[in-house]
């Protein structure tokens, strides 16, 4: 794990990770503006809601994006309440990995247990601005490793265990590499009942994301 620590390059990895971020108003810069029909399995990823929910949203993200972060932060309060907690959406969050701190990141939320998903990737949100701090300080290897303790990750041992898993590894590459029917070269993209959301669909809000949710679930019921 070390390597991953020491690596003079981690200052560009978070760079590319803004280059590759969407733009402000929330738009998909990586998704055709025609919708795309989907067919990869929605057992990929990690899952809110009702499984008989009549939508599914899909979303490709990176914890280091600072759109993803705004996602979380602003929009997604609204989706819990209106959509996955009445029964309305099944959400589907897909890892997408702009750097290897991304791939720590996840490393942890997966070595973290289903069940803790969702609360290691709050934190890993909640503590963006410090994991850009830390990555040119030298101490992101101490952040990651407070960062796992909260969530039952106990020790360096244990942490150096998770990011080496192999078989983690692999299903966050296989996870990334799930965006490539859809076009994903940028996060955050949605994904809405198999098409890809237009990159001109603006749902920088939650008042916006609402809307196009209730447009598409009205589109449902015609």
């Amino acid at each position: 794990m070390a390597t991953f620590f020491r690596s003079a390059a981690f200052t560009s990895m978070i760079a590319l990770a803004v280059v590759a971020c969407g733009n402000a108003k929330g738009d998909d810069a990586s998704a055709p503006t025609p919708a795309t029909a989907a067919t990869a399995s929605d057992l990929i990823g990690h899952a809110k809601g009702s499984e008989t929910a009549p939508l599914t949203v899909i979303e490709y993200a990176s914890p280091t994006c600072s759109h993803c972060k705004h996602f979380y932060d602003d929009v997604m309060p609204t989706v819990e309440e209106k959509f996955i907690a009445t029964g309305k959406v099944r959400f589907i969050f897909r890892e997408f990995p702009l750097n290897d701190v991304d791939v720590i990141g996840y490393s942890i939320a997966n070595c973290a247990g289903e069940d803790k998903f969702f609360d290691v990737l709050d934190d890993l949100f909640a503590h963006q601005e410090d994991v850009f701090a830390s990555s040119k300080d030298g101490a992101l290897k101490k952040l990651f490793l407070e960062i796992a303790a909260r969530h039952g990750i106990a020790d360096e041992t244990a942490l150096d265990a998770c990011i080496a898993d192999r078989t983690i590894r692999q299903t966050i590459a296989d996870t990334m590499l799930s965006g490539e029917e859809f076009g994903v070269r940028a996060t955050p993209t949605f994904i809405v009942n198999g098409k890809v959301k237009p990159a001109d669909v603006d749902v920088s809000t939650g008042e916006a994301f609402e809307a196009y949710l209730n447009g598409q679930l009205e589109n449902i019921s015609k």
